[in-house]
């Protein structure tokens, strides 16, 4: 049996989908049952609790050899690393205590830094934790930056006909769609013949802001859309003013600074090589447009 954290998620319930497909066992684990109900439909097992707790998640993994583990983003806490520090000693004691076999971590390219990369330090931590379970074969799978990130900027484009962020306009960026990543934690989990502990990068393009709005502006029809550099303090102020903690705004401020510097990048991969389906244009015309199409 595989358990699927974060099933209801964006790459969670792509590897639900995908492993179910394959007629694999699986159970899903989820905040909410309603969305949960999908996965139970299709035959997967549903288990409605908390990540942080480690009984639950335990109870949860129990019976399974493998597991699909992901830190479930909550972007209103008021420390980010500490929150990643929660979330991971539930995850290593359900593990330890449920004799899981094979784990797939879903962590980012740039968690080999101990520094200055936000959010992704959580990642960092968690991978240097669950590192210590000689007994468990792992992957670390170090996806890109999600292209789903930019659909929060379709309301911008509709009031503002812009994009922005606090990352230089022509950095390069490793970008990634969610479905890929969910496609390539199922694929590893069906087969279930990794050994020891493996780092594995995945990415499908490299381009920049400029070019990301070049690509999406030519799809909605306002071919020379602009990306602008705003100031980290608006950024932040904006981002709270949204409900966001000051902390996780901080923190995505941080990585986009990161970004720019060239520090989120792949160590296994050459950046010309992606290793991931889905390439840019193809995600903004299957998802960004329907999406910037709903914006009212």
């Amino acid at each position: 049996m595989v358990v699927i954290t974060g099933a209801t998620g964006k790459t969670g319930s792509s590897a639900a989908s995908a492993l179910l497909e394959a007629h694999e066992t699986v159970r899903c684990i989820g905040r909410t049952e309603n969305r949960l109900r999908p996965f139970a439909d299709k035959g997967a097992q549903a288990l409605v609790g908390d990540q942080s707790d480690a009984a639950f998640l335990t109870k949860a993994f129990a019976g399974a050899d493998a597991v699909y583990a992901l830190i479930p983003p909550k972007m209103d806490v008021p420390d980010v690393r500490a929150y990643y520090g929660v979330m991971t000693a539930a995850l290593v004691t359900a593990i330890r205590d449920a004799r899981v076999k094979k784990v797939v971590l879903l962590s980012s390219l740039g968690a080999e830094r101990e520094s200055g990369t936000g959010p992704v330090l959580g990642l960092h931590d968690t991978e240097k934790t669950l590192d210590a379970l000689k007994e468990v074969d792992m992957i670390f799978l170090r996806a890109g930056y999600f292209y789903e990130n930019l659909l929060t900027q379709a309301g911008l484009i509709k009031s503002g006909g812009m994009i922005a962020g606090t990352a230089d306009p022509d950095a390069p960026i490793l970008m990634v769609a969610a479905q890929d990543i969910g496609h390539q934690a199922a694929a590893l989990l069906a087969k279930r013949n990794f050994k020891g502990h493996t780092i594995m990068d995945l990415f499908g393009q490299q381009l920049s802001y400029r070019q990301a709005a070049l690509t999406i502006g030519k799809k909605i029809g306002i071919p020379k859309l602009s990306y602008v550099q705003s100031g980290d303090d608006d950024a932040i102020t904006s981002m709270a003013a949204m409900g966001m903690s000051r902390n996780m705004a901080a923190s995505l401020v941080e990585l986009s600074h990161a970004i720019s510097r060239g520090e989120v990048t792949s160590t296994k991969i050459k950046s010309k090589s992606p290793n991931a389906q889905t390439k840019f244009a193809g995600f903004v015309s299957k998802t960004f447009y329907p999406a910037y199409k709903a914006v009212l």
